[in-house]
């Protein structure tokens, strides 16, 4: 028998072997389960606009844009922007579009707002508009190609760095986890490894967030360290917003996970039972119907 599966293993080595039966072809295809899920046209024009006002925001933010004397004109009135702080009209636009345009997804049907495609167009919205907003903040020091270069490198830096501290923590709090298990005589492997990676993810945070914060101030009061980043140091107002918007973009994605769970409309916990008739019943947390309220 080792002898017989050894020479078959060789012929399939050595030469071609058909199979022994080609596999029927179905006549209909499986169910698309895209189908029926659209998103709705005033979705579509809010998601436009908010791209628009963030090319806007990132633009600016560059100097390849200037607003020498804005205004608007709406129902025979003329309202006069020069006078205000084109920052302040950038990020009041995009707020109120961003508000506009996650209300046009929380109103699609449930089918939708739990479709995979349309999670992911809505985390890379989220993600550009957090940028622009702190593109806005990095231009309102210096507006400059190079503010919006050096932006990009320092979030890229600070994604690698943080990837690092992670694979770090999970030797340091694997054996922890392992240990604290033993020790309520609840051994799991799995569960521990799990419960290793969440805390490396939630310390690695901490410590990006941390570091953020102390490079931030040395780079201001140590006087060495900031003659060498700036030939002239912006205003501490100024920079004191970037710090605190590039925390609060590094905290948004934990921060904004129970927004989205609500907004993606996921199925509520539950558990089950058998009934009397045999049946399962299944008892919900939260009410199934409603996932926003």
């Amino acid at each position: 028998m080792r002898e017989h599966r050894s020479v078959k293993f060789l012929q399939y080595l050595f030469s071609y072997v058909p199979p022994e039966s080609l596999p029927e072809v179905p006549e209909e295809e499986p169910t698309d389960p895209a189908e029926g899920r659209v998103l709705t046209d005033t979705f579509r024009a809010a998601r436009r606009n908010l791209i628009v006002i963030c090319a806007l925001c990132i633009a600016w933010a560059s100097a390849q844009i200037s607003v020498g004397s804005p205004s608007i004109s709406l129902a025979g009135l003329s309202l006069d922007l020069s006078n205000a702080t084109v920052p302040l009209v950038l990020t009041l636009s995009l707020a109120y579009l961003t508000f506009q345009w996650g209300l046009e997804f929380a109103m699609m049907s449930r089918k939708v707002r739990r479709w995979r495609l349309a999670h992911l167009d809505f985390r890379i919205v989220s993600r550009i508009v957090r940028f622009a907003l702190l593109a806005i903040a990095a231009g309102v020091m210096q507006r400059s190609l190079a503010t919006i270069t050096y932006l990009v490198c320092g979030l890229f830096v600070l994604a690698l760095i943080s990837g690092l501290f992670s694979i770090v923590l999970i030797f340091v709090f694997m054996p922890l986890r392992m240990w604290a298990r033993s020790k309520a005589n609840r051994p799991s492997a799995a569960n521990a490894a799990f419960e290793a990676v969440t805390w490396a993810a939630f310390f690695s945070v901490i410590l990006i967030v941390a570091g953020v914060i102390a490079a931030g101030v040395a780079a201001y009061r140590y006087e060495p360290l900031r003659n060498i980043i700036w030939d002239t140091p912006p205003n501490p107002l100024a920079f004191g917003a970037f710090i605190f918007a590039l925390v609060a973009t590094l905290l948004s994605e934990w921060l904004l996970t129970p927004l989205f769970a609500k907004l993606f409309a996921q199925r509520p916990d539950y558990h089950t039972r058998r009934g009397e008739d045999g049946r399962v019943v299944y008892t919900f947390k939260n009410d199934p119907q409603e996932p926003l309220l």
